[in-house]
């Protein structure tokens, strides 16, 4: 039985970038008025956010919006 490292961030557009590049959203969990949002602390995770926040990632600007309205859909329905 191996524990899956958890990371969290509050960072919305870092999340629909990680879930862009495959990244699977373990969990939306509330925090205040906001959101959190899980994923595994992998290297991959922790590459693609050195990337995105080091300004060297690329996205098809298309594909971005469609994950964008994918992920405040998704915010939408855990609001109910």
């Amino acid at each position: 039985h191996v524990k899956i490292m958890k990371v969290e961030t509050q960072d919305f557009y870092l999340s629909v970038f990680l879930c862009l590049n495959g990244l699977d959203l373990l969990e939306l969990k509330d925090y205040d008025q906001r959101k959190l949002f899980v994923f595994e602390d992998t290297d991959k995770f922790q590459q693609l956010k050195r990337e995105y926040y080091f300004n060297q990632a690329k996205v098809d600007p298309l594909l971005f919006k469609k994950q964008i309205r994918e992920l405040k859909a998704l915010i939408a329905t855990s609001n109910q």
